[in-house]
Order: C-alpha cells, then structure tokens, then sequence
C-alpha cells in the first residue's frame, strides 16, 4: 500500500490524481497534479528552506491582501557622500517588490526568490562598474538613469552617436589604430598601437574597487578580437567570483563603448553563475551547472510519462484552464487597450 504523500503548506491534490513511482522506489505527486492557495505563511516557509547569502535576505509581505517578496542587501549605499564624521556604515538596502500569486506552484515561487535574489545582486554589480572621464567618475551601467530624459536628449540629437569630435579621445573611445590602416604601417605597430588603446580604456574603468589590466589580445580572422583581461582586487573588493579572475572577452572593435558594454556583460554573467552555484532549496543546489541535465530530463520524463485514468485527464484539463484564466489580466478603455488591441488582431489571437 502506497504511504500517504505530505504535502507543502498551500498544496492541494486534484481529486482522484495519481501516484508516481519514481526508479528509485519512492511515489510523488508531481506539481501538475496540485492545485496551489498559497498564504504569507506558505510563502514564508518557503524561504525558510531556502539559503544563499545571508547579506541577501529575503522577506515576505503582504500589502492590500496581495503577498510579496522583497530582497534585503546588507551593503553600503554606493552614492553616500563620505565623510571622516559619518562612515559609510553597512545597512539594509531594500530592491523593488515581487508579487507572489497565489495560485503559483510552490517550484515557480522558489524561482521568483531565485530571480529576486540574482536582479538585487545584479542592480549592485552595476553600480560598482565605474568609469572616469574628463576628470569626473560615473556609473553609466546604474539603473538609476532617468530614462525619459535619455529618450529625449538622443531624440533632441537625431541619435547621431557619431557626432563626437574626433580630437576627443575619451568620447571618441579611444578607437584602435589598427582600424586606420594609414596609421599603423607594420603588424607589430598595430599590435602595440592596439595594447595601448586598451590598457588607455581600462586605466578608466574599476569594479567593486579593482582595477583592470590587459591580459592578451588577438584578433581572428573574421575580425572578431579576443581580449583577455586581469582583474586585479584590493583591500575593499568584496565579490568572491572576481577573485584571481581573467575575463575572457569577444569584440567586434577596439572602443570604449564596446569594451565596457562586453565586461559589464561578462560582470552580469559572473554575477548569475555565483546565485546558480549557492541558491539552494532545502539543500538542493537546483540551478549549479554541475547537475546533470540528462538527470533532470529523466525525472522530468518520469513525473509525466504515464497514462492518465479518463476520469482525471478531464479534471486535469479542467483545473488547468481555470488556472490559465486568472493569469488574464482586465482590460480598461484607453491607449494601452488600443495598442493591446492592435497586437491581438495582427496576430489574430483568441483571448480565452
């Protein structure tokens, strides 16, 4: 006789759902056959059996009746003016807030804890890339940068992103000579011209108070240039994945503007391959790379490979399309509906 299964705070059976014998001996009921009513108390205890670093701490809230998760940082504030009176002290700095539904499956709000926890880390990765140009230091990767204005100020300038004096080399972004065959009259002198340039680029940029130095530079050819960079920590770096850590980088041109879009690009994914690593739910590294997908896929085939009674198969399709109609969201009159509207019928799509 099967034992009973338990089941998660906010799990529910669908009546009559099946059983699933797994290969190693023991029976589920896979998520697809659980309806879901979850409170801020399921929701809680959710993230109880979830770790990662302690300086991310996650909460759980409810706001109007609506539940929600909120990431907590210990950091410092990277635009507090510094001062000997006032030190920049550590504090909990609070990122946007998550709404939870509750109706999702318990898997899908670990994810939503996963996601949280990899976009709070992500918002402080990029405001510690800074870069200094005519004698001033800025953080132009920050999220924090009014966007309207920025929608108005390149509309205002045609979006000639050409337009830059040319005897401006740090706006210009210190473009490699290699580019302008004029200039460089030997491969060695285009190999040295083109180290220069970089190295000139980097002694621009820190990250998390490291500095950068070039490593290598090829170029393929197709053109493509393969940059290998060194980050160099100090006393105050704090991001464990940058330590003794070479960036290994493709790019289209030797230019600031492309140099720094791939390292932020390459900081980010550093960033998420660190929560892959340490996100756990009740000890189970979930997204490490080092799990194997084939494993995955097998027990993934197992919780739905199976046949289905009649009787079920009806009330499954039941309970799935009354889900899918609450994830439909109202409609008012306005220029948002129109535009909506637009979309559906240039698709011809049926609203259900």
């Amino acid at each position: 006789m099967v034992k009973e299964i338990p089941l998660r705070l906010g799990e529910k059976v669908m009546p009559e759902a099946p059983k699933v014998l797994l290969s190693n001996g023991n029976y589920c009921i896979p998520q697809h056959y659980l309806t879901y009513h979850h409170t801020l108390q399921s929701v809680e205890a959710i993230i109880c059996d979830i770790e990662y670093d302690p300086r991310y701490v996650v909460f759980a809230a409810q706001d109007l009746g609506d539940i929600y998760i909120q990431v907590g940082v210990v950091g410092h504030d990277n635009y507090h003016k510094k001062s000997s009176q006032k030190p920049n002290q550590e504090k909990l700095l609070f990122g946007r807030k998550w709404r939870v539904e509750k109706e999702l499956p318990t898997s899908e709000i670990i994810q939503s804890v996963f996601l949280a926890i990899k976009k709070s880390r992500e918002h402080e990765v990029r405001e510690l890339f800074k870069l200094t140009l005519n004698h001033s230091t800025t953080t132009p990767f920050n999220t924090h940068i009014d966007l309207p204005l920025m929608a108005e100020f390149y509309d205002s300038k045609g979006n000639d992103n050409k337009s830059y004096d040319s005897k401006d080399n740090e706006r210009k972004g210190y473009e490699s000579k290699v580019n302008n065959n004029q200039e460089c009259t030997t491969e060695h002198e285009a190999e040295i011209s083109t180290q220069e340039n970089i190295n000139n680029i980097l002694e621009k940029i820190t990250y998390d108070h490291s500095h950068l130095s070039l490593d290598d530079v090829q170029q393929r050819p197709n053109g493509l240039w393969l940059v290998d960079i060194k980050v160099h920590q100090t006393e105050r770096s704090t991001l464990s994945e940058m330590t003794d850590a070479t960036l290994y980088l493709m790019l289209e041109e030797i230019s600031l503007n492309t140099l720094s879009r791939a390292l932020m690009q390459e900081f980010v994914r550093l960033s998420d391959l660190q929560v892959d690593k340490h996100f756990s739910y009740k000890g189970f590294h979930r997204f490490d790379p080092t799990i194997d997908i084939a494993e995955i896929a097998d027990l993934s085939q197992q919780s739905r490979k199976h046949e289905l009674a009649a009787h079920f198969a009806s009330e499954f399709s039941k309970t799935n399309q009354q889900v899918d109609l609450t994830r439909i969201p109202p409609v008012k009159a306005g220029a948002l509906a129109q535009k909506h509207k637009q979309i559906i019928e240039q698709f011809q799509l049926q609203m259900q």
